[in-house]
């Protein structure tokens, strides 16, 4: 029944020997030769391909052979045999590498071969591995998520990360003589838990090593960095995230080019900019400017009324933005909506001498609303 109705429906089917031995009848496999009988008896069931594996073959000391086929040709895929008792479920993952090889587009030969490699090495990173008592241990299925994780973005977003958002400003720092680099790790110092790079005026180029010598400062710490527009800029320097405003790319195009686990931010001024802001995939929004501001040309003002308007409607966290410093932050705070997660800030601590403690200054202020 097995063999008559289910075998036609697929592309690959991938017994071990013994497996291969009672779908084509033999009474064992244990040879290339028995191997390559029983792939041909199988595939008259039905299936694209088969591919009979050979980890338990007796008569190779040295490697291991997997052999696949069309119904026309066989393809060898040999490998390097290791010495080791964790081998639980080498069969299901390989034929799960396949699979996300195949969804890939990946025609199946490569797709083995790739799969192959990949069992090649769990079974290498597992040969080191004591998990409990029986004959046979697991493999090391997903040994390579611990190197995956180092390529991707350091953090994780949160809502508390927008507490003291600091917005960099490169023309300010210029005239306190002082790096945008040293700048951000003055900030960092004094307590800003984000850090949005925002650069108008420079080159491209000198904005990307600008951003990388920025994330490396900010990583040490463990404080996300975002870059302010520049998409390029921001998936090039593996920043992790952008701030976007309403005349720049779409957040759900950026979503796509991005991916799920970087950070989005939007600028809005209206409760149907933050809806469509939550369709599209942000994580947060700005919402702005609540003073007015000279950071900003022809920024159009809404006033505490809407700042707490927007967060009242936002199914978003939100950070206000707009000519807050040290003598209204609590003003913005004291009545806080739930959704009104920090304050966003340029002057307040970039035209200062000394970042860090302008920085240490106005998270103190801020920080008893948000430990009550």
């Amino acid at each position: 029944m097995l063999c008559k109705r289910l075998l036609p429906l697929a592309d690959i089917v991938t017994p071990n020997l013994t497996e291969a031995a009672v779908l084509s009848g033999k009474s064992r496999v244990c040879t290339l030769l028995d191997m390559q009988e029983a792939a041909k008896i199988i595939k008259d069931f039905g299936p694209r391909y088969v591919l009979v594996k050979g980890g338990h073959l007796q008569d190779i000391s040295e490697a291991n052979v997997d052999l696949l086929y069309d119904g026309e040709t066989f393809y060898d895929f040999h490998g390097t045999r290791v010495e080791t008792l964790n081998t639980h479920g080498t069969g299901c993952t390989l034929a799960s590498c396949i699979a996300a090889e195949m969804a890939k587009g990946v025609q199946i030969p490569e797709a083995v071969k790739a799969a192959k490699g990949y069992i090649q090495a769990a079974l290498e990173h597992s040969k080191n591995m004591k998990i409990g008592k029986g004959p046979h241990g697991p493999l090391n299925h997903f040994f390579a998520f611990p190197e995956y994780s180092k390529i991707r973005r350091h953090h994780l977003f949160k809502a508390s990360d927008l507490r003291l958002y600091a917005v960099t400003d490169s023309g300010m720092n210029k005239r306190w003589q002082r790096s945008t680099a040293e700048a951000v790790r003055s900030a960092i110092e004094g307590g800003a838990t984000i850090v949005q790079l925002r650069e108008k005026e420079a080159e491209s180029s000198d904005f990307f090593k600008e951003a990388v010598a920025c994330i490396e400062v900010a990583r040490k710490s463990g404080v996300p960095l975002v870059i302010n527009d520049r998409l390029d800029i921001a998936m090039a320097c593996g920043a992790d995230g952008v701030h976007l405003g309403q005349s720049d790319l779409p957040v759900r195009e950026a979503r796509m080019l991005l991916g799920l686990d970087k950070i989005i931010g939007v600028s809005c001024k209206t409760v149907e900019q933050v809806q469509k802001a939550y369709e599209d995939g942000a994580n947060y929004v700005g919402c702005g400017g609540v003073y007015p501001t000279n950071t900003k040309r022809n920024n159009r003002t809404i006033g505490l009324e809407g700042l707490y308007a927007i967060c009242s409607a936002s199914p978003l966290p939100v950070v206000a933005i707009g000519g807050i410093n040290e003598f209204n932050a609590e003003e913005v705070l004291r009545d806080r909506p739930s959704t009104l997660h920090g304050i966003a800030v340029v002057s307040a601590l970039f035209d200062k001498p000394v970042v860090c403690k302008a920085t240490q200054v106005l998270a103190g202020k801020i920080s008893e609303f948000f430990h009550r």
